[in-house]
């Protein structure tokens, strides 16, 4: 398939881990980095949006711009869109989507035929929905979601404003306060401060965060 280049606040719940340990509640990802993670062009990614197969769950001004921001699910369909986008019509994606989405895309992978205009998707049990005759079924895809949920594993990153901050948001672990843009709770860095244990060492036990989120914890708990 050939397309035409196109022109050039999140809403937390309770966390949802997907198999990856992917904290799908809470990743993100701005549109410069889920077109690196999609190997595309962010022109790509705004052709997709302008096509209403790609849309962002939130935009604001940071640092003087406009800055783009896609959860789990959005990223994911991207990465979707460029996996099938030299395979099949741009009219074939959109029923792919759109039967993903009906899913929540909890589904390790899913495998279609193209039957002219059509998409027919095969159930678990290995029967093909919708098809009165099976014979018709002459060429299917397999798209398996797993890597490509491995690849947003890989690719989830805080934004700069995020380091050094903690914050409070509904549903997340009881509401209790996290260092911000992950899932480590201030308390459990009290804990390790009150024993008075060093930053290097509460870095170990959790990668994920930085000597600025330490130190803000500190600051916090003073």
């Amino acid at each position: 398939m050939r397309e035409p280049a196109g022109p050039s606040s999140p809403a937390w719940s309770v966390e949802a881990l997907t198999l990856t340990g992917v904290d799908t509640n809470r990743a993100m990802y701005t549109h410069p980095r889920l077109a690196e993670l999609a190997g595309v062009s962010v022109r790509r990614l705004s052709y997709w949006e302008s096509q209403g197969l790609l849309r962002p769950t939130s935009a604001m001004e940071m640092r003087g711009r406009n800055v783009r921001l896609y959860d789990f699910h959005g990223a994911l369909t991207a990465l979707i869109l460029a996996a099938l986008r030299e395979k099949v019509s741009l009219q074939h994606i959109r029923q792919v989507v759109r039967h993903l989405r009906e899913r929540d895309f909890d589904v390790p992978s899913v495998r279609f035929a193209l039957v002219g205009p059509r998409v027919f998707f095969q159930t678990p049990e290995g029967e093909w929905e919708d098809v009165r005759d099976p014979m018709q079924i002459v060429i299917s895809e397999t798209l398996d979601l797993r890597p490509l949920r491995a690849t947003l594993a890989r690719g989830v990153e805080r934004t700069a404003d995020q380091h050094g901050q903690v914050e409070k948001l509904r549903g997340a672990r009881g509401s209790r306060p996290l260092v911000s843009g992950t899932r480590v709770p201030v308390a459990a860095v009290e804990r390790y401060l009150r024993r008075g244990i060093g930053t290097d060492r509460i870095l170990e036990a959790y990668p994920s965060l930085t000597t600025e989120d330490i130190e803000a914890v500190r600051a916090v708990s003073a």
